[in-house]
């Protein structure tokens, strides 16, 4: 079981999360944008998710592993989160 979880506390990125089946919460204080990225095998990060401006939880299921991570791209206000994976991976 893998776990990442901070604060945005201005715009950036998470640490990556590597997994299949990835539980992703945000809770939002205020006004922010994240977007959720997915990393390509060239090192490129890519949106599955974009412009996400309020409480979310969701679990991104994969056929494989990949690595997933936030993106704070507009932020007046913290956003907590976390992402973890189950024992499945």
């Amino acid at each position: 079981m893998a776990i990442v979880k901070g604060t945005f506390t201005g715009t950036g990125q998470s640490t990556p999360i590597v997994g299949r089946k990835i539980d992703i919460a945000l809770d939002f204080a205020g006004t922010a944008s994240i977007d959720i990225e997915r990393q390509m095998p060239d090192g490129d990060w890519i949106k599955i998710e974009s412009d996400i401006a309020a409480d979310y939880n969701e679990v991104a299921e994969l056929p494989a592993n990949v690595a997933l991570r936030l993106n704070c791209t507009a932020h007046t206000d913290d956003v907590d989160y976390v992402m973890q994976t189950g024992p499945e991976g």
